[in-house]
């Protein structure tokens, strides 16, 4: 055999040899490939079925009819909970929600609370119907702030006060959007009568002569305060709802929350607005308003309004101390809304901006401000009794059966006229220490180059 032969024969065997090897190795990376993807498809049903169990397992202790069908069987802890029937499981949930010690004394004051709203309250619409000269714009006012703090006093603090303490909305759906609706609406129209109350006394006082207030303006705009109230808390009757925070394992009326179901961040801004527009806002109104009226009425001692400071006759002075007196009790009433919501409102915003552990010291803070919301309801009678004397005396001829009734002033009306004005002017009755005893007032006073006759108010 030549050498070419051979080398032919050589070559022919390694090609062979190569192609034997190329269809091994293709052969290995199949298997290789087969392999893998058997075992990532085997992996990915591990992870599937592992997925499903736990779904099944959440869905199970998340759906109370499962629970309360399987019995113990899906129970998770110890023998003696498991093995708990119905009875029991309601008296362990009744232990839980029984008061505490500290509970007792919130539900004490809350219960004077209630009483005090109540007759104080309804004694404030009493003394104006029932006394004639006490129908005055400001008194309105008062009225339509005593119905306000009438309506939460009797629909929100007794679901409010079983709310707090056991942890549980009893009430159902309906009365969670209805009784939450209007107590935000009540607090929302006494915070407007106390802005238009400041509004109208620092125009009174600050511009006398330009000053036209009316009892029916003031009607009118008690209609408006009431119309904007219903309409800004509108977006409470959409989104307040009963949401059980807690699984029970029966299907239980325990531990359910009226709240709302709108996302975190929108109750923030809810809350963020209500702040703004119901409290801040307000409040710098008033305060700017009272100062200028305590400025205006301490500054001298004459009528606000007038030309020049002249020695004050005895009724200008009366007048003046009757201004003075009205104006430290409606201060009176400002700052103590603006320190009984104050909490309230701190700890709405708190929620959702700081991380506050909840224990019991919150759980105490939270008890604290909603027993402030509702003292304040029940603390401006007892301002008006003690700062005003037609109220303290109409107070006590309510609780006076037997005493003999307060005559009517303006029993007499008497048209006084200058040689300038030729205008009326009607003498006001004042009730002396007994009801058979009345003075009336009337003085003119120098305004410009003619004369004004001031009848007192």
């Amino acid at each position: 055999m030549c050498r070419n032969e051979k080398f032919v024969i050589v070559i022919t065997l390694i090609l062979t040899q190569t192609n034997a090897l190329n269809v091994a190795l293709e052969n290995k990376y199949e298997n290789i490939n087969r392999l893998e993807t058997v075992e990532l498809n085997s992996s990915m049903d591990n992870v599937e079925n592992i997925m499903n169990r736990a779904d099944n397992a959440f869905d199970a202790f998340n759906n109370n009819d499962t629970l309360k069908k399987s019995g113990t069987e899906e129970c998770v802890g110890d023998a003696e909970f498991c093995n708990m029937t119905r009875e029991d499981y309601i008296e362990m949930l009744n232990e839980y929600i029984y008061p505490q010690t500290y509970e007792w004394i919130l539900i004490g004051t809350h219960t004077a609370v209630f009483v005090m709203g109540l007759v104080g309250n309804a004694l404030v619409c009493v003394a104006v119907y029932r006394n004639h000269t006490m129908r005055t714009v400001t008194n309105y006012f008062i009225v339509n702030l005593a119905v306000a703090d009438f309506m939460v006093i009797l629909f929100c603090l007794p679901p409010t006060v079983l709310w707090d303490v056991t942890e549980t909305w009893f009430l159902g759906k309906a009365l969670c959007k209805i009784l939450l609706y209007f107590q935000s609406v009540s607090v929302t129209v006494s915070v407007l009568t106390l802005t238009f109350i400041s509004v109208d006394r620092w125009y009174a006082i600050c511009f006398p002569l330009k000053f036209k207030s009316t009892t029916r303006r003031a009607k009118i705009a008690i209609l408006v305060i009431w119309a904007n109230s219903l309409l800004f808390n509108s977006p409470e009757l959409v989104v307040l709802t009963t949401v059980k925070s807690v699984p029970l394992r029966f299907e239980l009326e325990y531990l359910v929350q009226c709240m709302a179901t709108w996302s975190s961040q929108s109750d923030l801004v809810w809350h963020i607005i209500k702040v703004v527009f119901i409290y801040t806002i307000p409040l710098m109104l008033m305060t700017v308003a009272y100062y200028q009226i305590v400025r205006v009425l301490w500054k001298s001692e004459k009528i606000p309004g007038q030309a020049e400071t002249i020695k004050l006759a005895p009724a200008e002075q009366t007048q003046l101390r009757s201004r003075r007196k009205a104006a430290k009790m409606l201060v009176a009433v400002v700052i103590m809304f603006a320190v009984c919501y104050f909490p309230v409102h701190l700890l709405s915003v708190l929620r959702y901006t700081v991380d506050m552990e909840q224990n019991d010291a919150i759980t105490f803070l939270a008890l604290v401000s909603h027993v402030l919301c509702y003292a304040n309801s029940a603390i401006n009678p007892l301002i008006y009794n003690f700062m005003s004397g037609k109220f303290r005396r109409e107070f006590r001829r309510s609780f006076c059966c037997s005493a003999s009734p307060i005559r009517e002033n303006f029993t007499t009306l008497t048209h006084l006229t200058t040689s300038k004005t030729k205008r009326p002017c009607d003498l006001v009755t004042f009730e002396c220490r007994t009801p058979a005893h009345y003075k009336s007032v009337c003085s003119s006073s120098l305004v410009g180059n003619g004369y004004r006759n001031n009848c007192l108010r």
